[in-house]
């Protein structure tokens, strides 16, 4: 079914998910759109048109069952499988991303690799999902044997093209990049950039945009009050 979902809608999906998971922790029970539109942050419009792809209708009036909602959406992410992932990169981000509580949910942590010889042979990890860190050597090999389905590149800049290349090449066809370059692959394989300077610059934009306007709304206000 996510093969008919536009891929702006699968995100946002994922992210009512999470919305949803939420509520019903909080023994939230039913839920209108413009509530679960809210929480994810995104157009009450919108929203209904995603849960459309998924064949969810809220009651008129009424709203969303939260875990029937739940479970359609689950089912249509195929969230009950559960992915192969291996993380390329020991250092401060990449052990980060290995005690993400998002590991726990459909997404197993089977391999950890590095380049630098005093990182390779320790482990990293809590929660239980410990890692000793293999050597880059072995990423062709341990990506095969342990049916690595997702790769997470959060490697140096440098490494970033010759990782992706190697996991590319043991079969790989889902990859998360943290790093700042721009990945080239093969159109089978799906990359997924998360550039988190580029993000800090979008809201750091964001920011002075909104207090230009403050600035130019308290000023004209001002020049109002004045010439009256």
């Amino acid at each position: 079914m996510t093969s008919l979902i536009p891929a702006a809608s699968v995100a946002r999906l994922a992210a009512y998910l999470h919305v949803l998971r939420s509520f019903s922790e909080h023994g939230v029970v039913v839920a209108s759109s413009g509530q679960l539109a809210t929480a994810a942050g995104v157009n009450p419009a919108i929203l209904r048109k995603d849960l459309s792809h998924v064949g969810a209708n809220g009651v008129r009036g009424v709203g969303y069952d939260v875990g029937r909602l739940t479970a359609r959406i689950a089912l249509a992410l195929r969230t009950s499988d559960t992915h192969n992932v291996a993380l390329a990169g020991a250092g401060h981000l990449g052990r980060a991303l290995l005690a993400h509580t998002g590991f726990g949910r459909g997404f197993r942590v089977v391999a950890m690799f590095d380049t630098d010889p005093d990182l390779v042979g320790t482990t990293f990890g809590t929660g239980g999902v410990e890692m000793v860190v293999a050597p880059m050597t072995e990423l062709s090999a341990e990506c095969a044997a342990k049916n690595v389905d997702i790769a997470v590149v959060a490697t140096s800049d440098a490494i970033a093209q010759q990782t992706c290349d190697t996991f590319v090449l043991a079969g790989v066809r889902q990859i998360l990049n943290f790093t700042t370059v721009a990945l080239h692959t093969p159109p089978s394989v799906h990359v997924r950039p998360v550039d988190l300077a580029l993000e800090l610059q979008v809201l750091a934009f964001n920011a002075s945009r909104r207090d230009s306007s403050t600035e130019n709304a308290v000023s004209g206000a001002t020049q109002k009050a004045v010439s009256v």
